[in-house]
């Protein structure tokens, strides 16, 4: 029973980190229309930021990751993604391709393409047991940061007044904006929260490995967004429990798949996500509307 109370464990650690990148992907993609696969590149660049900063100081490395998480969210907008409001979410993803691979380039150029190594929090590397349960600090971490942020985002979006703004975007954006809706700080906003959570997500995977390369945060990106289109990429609520439900099974397979198929964790978890979109399409919490970006 240990062994699978263990994996359960494990695993929802590694859901919560997903379900956080998920979050921030389909936040985005509800107010733009834009599956942004470039999230991976601000994930990059946060954790660049914690790897080099840390041994300095840990404050100032938590705050510069979150800075440069939400600089490059912004910057993409400005640079890119606010010519193209008008364009389709499919000519917005191929640009968002783009951007991602520009990025990866520039990471190279500037830190090299080897892998640029540092401990980052090493006090939640250590475990305790607890009943003959091995609990990781950095899994209670990962998922006590999870829900505070979940929480957070929750409370701002229900709460605040441009939390409604965001919602009401989210859901149709053309009319929000004929009833007076500021679409800019409401893309700001949106934005700005992205990042904050691939800022998130970046301490939580350097916290693991320790290191950073050009490519760091694609996996984790493929996978939030994957988990993102099965729970409905224009429900937030939907991303965040499609992304959840991606790492979980991510890390069971990875538990429970006997050592021959350990390999193949991967593919039987594409295997899910055809499988949920051939019986929903849209995603499993999709509604059925599209809206207009202009």
């Amino acid at each position: 029973m240990i062994p699978v109370i263990q994996s359960l464990i494990d695993a929802t650690s590694a859901g919560a980190v997903y379900a956080l990148a998920a979050l921030g992907i389909g936040l985005v993609f509800g107010v733009l229309r834009l599956a942004n696969f470039a999230n991976g590149e601000i994930i990059t660049g946060a954790g660049y930021a914690l790897v080099l900063l840390w041994p300095l100081s840990w404050p100032l490395a938590l705050a510069a990751s979150v800075l440069v998480a939400i600089g490059l969210s912004l910057l993409m907008d400005l640079a890119v993604f606010r010519w193209m409001r008008s364009q389709s979410p499919a000519a917005l993803l191929i640009a968002s391709f783009g951007v991602s691979i520009l990025l990866q380039r520039a990471f190279e150029g500037i830190f090299g393409v080897n892998v640029r190594s540092g401990a980052v929090a090493p006090a939640l590397t250590k475990s305790v047991n607890v009943g003959g349960l091995r609990l990781s600090l950095l899994a209670i971490v990962a998922i006590v940061l999870a829900a505070l942020l979940l929480l957070a985002v929750h409370l701002f979006l229900t709460r605040s007044r441009m939390g409604l703004q965001v919602q009401a975007a989210a859901a149709d954006f053309r009319e929000a904006r004929i009833l007076g809706i500021r679409s800019g700080a409401v893309i700001a906003v949106t934005l700005g929260m992205s990042g904050l959570l691939a800022a998130a997500v970046a301490f939580v995977l350097t916290a693991q490995s320790g290191s950073v390369n050009p490519s760091f945060g694609v996996q984790v990106t493929v996978f939030g967004l994957i988990g993102a289109v099965i729970g409905g990429l224009n429900r937030i609520g939907g991303a965040l429990v499609g992304g959840f439900a991606v790492g979980f099974s991510l890390s069971l397979f990875t538990t429970w798949l006997p050592a021959g198929l350990g390999d193949f964790r991967v593919a039987f978890v594409y295997l899910l996500v055809i499988i949920v979109l051939v019986i929903v399409p849209n995603g499993i919490f999709a509604g059925r509307t599209a809206k207009e970006r202009a």
